[in-house]
């Protein structure tokens, strides 16, 4: 297990962004895109200049969807721990998030807002992540980070979980949010300097 200051892995994070920006942009684009409602297949297929086969693909793929009532919906247990953290701030539309502690089997909770993260259970509960490097791209990201970013009940669970990847960092929830906000921010700054 690593450890390093919150702004170095905040700058390995938007460098790797940066680096990937066209990439990741039909990801950023469609959060951003669930903040006004549902998203349609011919919406995204208009703002993406994608065909309507391309965003029906890209729909079904997702874990993420807006209900009728115009609540953020996240497939149980999909994405990383820092993607629920992360889709709250670029839809603008809070979560509920229940996750299974892997090192103890206990549900964590917590409500993702796009400001941060409300009613933590338990309120030691700490995020595991791999910092991106040069050669994460939006193909890799899944396999090579997302894979080892969970929710653990508190720091001691998740260190001495034997599946614990060597290279991870454990964040607090608090600090977790203040990377996924840097994270958001960067996003949404390439989202509108590519419509221009």
């Amino acid at each position: 297990m690593r450890e390093l200051p919150l702004h170095d892995i905040i700058a390995a994070h938007t460098v790797a962004l940066a680096a990937h920006a066209d990439e990741f942009l039909p990801m950023i684009r469609y959060l951003l895109l669930l903040g006004e409602g549902p998203v349609t297949p011919e919406r995204l297929a208009s703002v993406l200049r994608w065909t309507r086969p391309q965003a029906e693909a890209f729909l079904q793929a997702s874990s993420l969807t807006v209900d009728d009532e115009g609540d953020l919906q996240m497939v149980a247990d999909a994405g990383c721990a820092l993607d629920r953290l992360l889709a709250p701030m670029l839809t603008g539309r809070s979560a509920h998030v229940i996750s299974t502690c892997p090192a103890s089997g206990r549900p964590i909770r917590l409500t993702a807002t796009p400001q941060g993260a409300d009613d933590l259970d338990p309120p030691g509960a700490v995020v595991s992540l791999r910092l991106p490097g040069p050669e994460t791209s939006a193909e890799t990201v899944q396999s090579a980070i997302c894979a080892y970013g969970h929710f653990f009940v508190d720091r001691e669970r998740a260190a001495t979980w034997p599946r614990l990847h060597p290279e991870a960092l454990l964040l607090s929830v608090a600090s977790a949010t203040h990377l996924a906000r840097a994270i958001a921010d960067a996003a949404v700054g390439y989202a509108e300097s590519a419509q221009d």
